[in-house]
């Protein structure tokens, strides 16, 4: 799921350092959600230039992260409150509830309603989450409701069998997917895409990214799909699906099909740069139907070529290293339209089989 893959992310970039992650091992744009000391256990977003490791009696366990931003933490944060909750002031001296232990959302050490050792051992069960071990804590979990039951303690059974049902929802919630990206590094990457390709129509960087792609099973139920990168981020608001209704057969008439379709519509906006899943083929049939200011180019899979015509009207043949941030984005957009256009398919041969 999406938070779960937040969560993996942050602990393999944790423990492995990638090199060629600096931006998400950037001080100044990446967070950190941290746990306080007993007895405050306060959780806290920082920035990694603000947290002190002398500070924390076992950062091991106390520092999670990095996330893309401080909204992601957040996000995270958020999720653990519904599933589990928390309290910002456990050691409170008032022993007066806080206003999450009246929704439901603090199991109660404001106000002495749990003891202070049940309070870390509730907090246990945060960092297993935080930490990405969810399959030990379900089984955990679970364990602990079955021997509150056997017990005859319904009321904890009751309360802990919320949180697991709680957490597996969220652990196949794909609800976040747009925060998965890195909003910081866009606007760098798409002025990369103009110095890599030196593309004779793309002089700026392109705000509106589209990609297409044909999928289809012995040219019977064929469908194209338009997936869109607007400002760096994916757009599935514009996403848009094709039925082809051309008896021309192959992908690059089916692709040239539904792009004209696409051009009825400038209701949609205008694209910066289409990519096209394919090669030579698809490129040397679309181009002739796109307005000339538009830049195009063809992504084809086997070496991860890019192709386009020169001024000259000649193929240009481009191979970027395999770590580039350009390839990973075009590789991205073509991976989406690809998941996209094979869903409608079979969702359309679905429907025919049932008829």
């Amino acid at each position: 799921s999406d938070i779960a893959a937040i969560i993996l992310e942050a602990n393999l970039i944790k423990n492995y350092q990638p090199y060629y992650n600096s931006a998400t091992k950037d001080d100044k744009t990446v967070s950190f959600i941290t746990i306080e000391n007993h007895p405050g256990c306060r959780f806290v977003i920082q920035h990694r230039s603000d947290i002190k490791l002398t500070e924390y009696q076992n950062p091991q366990t106390q520092i999670y992260g990095p996330y893309p931003s401080a909204a992601i933490a957040n996000l995270v944060l958020k999720q653990v409150r519904r599933i589990f909750g928390f309290c910002q002031r456990p050691d409170s001296s008032a022993q007066r509830a806080c206003f999450y232990f009246h929704i439901g959302q603090c199991p109660g050490p404001c106000n002495s309603t749990i003891s202070p050792a049940a309070y870390a051992k509730h907090l246990t069960r945060i960092k297993s989450f935080l930490s990405g071990r969810f399959q030990n804590l379900m089984n955990s979990l679970k364990k602990e409701v079955n021997i509150a039951s056997r017990n005859e303690n319904f009321e904890k059974a009751g309360l802990l069998k919320k949180q697991l049902e709680a957490l597996e929802i969220t652990l196949t919630s794909h609800t976040y997917q747009h925060l998965l990206t890195l909003p910081a590094t866009s606007q760098s990457v798409l002025k990369k895409i103009v110095l890599s390709l030196n593309h004779p129509r793309l002089k700026k960087p392109p705000q509106r990214i589209e990609c297409y792609d044909m999928a289809t099973l012995n040219q019977e139920n064929t469908v194209g799909a338009m997936t869109v990168i607007t400002n760096g981020q994916d757009d599935k608001a514009s996403y848009r699906k094709f039925r082809v209704k051309t008896t021309k057969l192959g992908d690059p008439h089916s692709m040239k099909h539904i792009i004209q379709r696409r051009l009825r519509h400038p209701e949609w906006g205008r694209p910066d740069l289409i990519i096209l899943d394919g090669g030579v083929p698809q490129l040397s049939i679309v181009s002739r139907i796109i307005p000339s200011d538009i830049p195009v180019v063809a992504l084809s899979k086997k070496r991860e070529t890019i192709h386009f015509y020169d001024d000259q009207g000649i193929i240009v043949n481009i191979n970027l290293p395999l770590h580039s941030s350009v390839l990973k984005l075009f590789q991205h957009i073509r991976d989406e339209a690809h998941r996209f256009s094979t869903t409608y398919h079979k969702l359309r041969r679905r429907k025919e089989y049932i008829l």
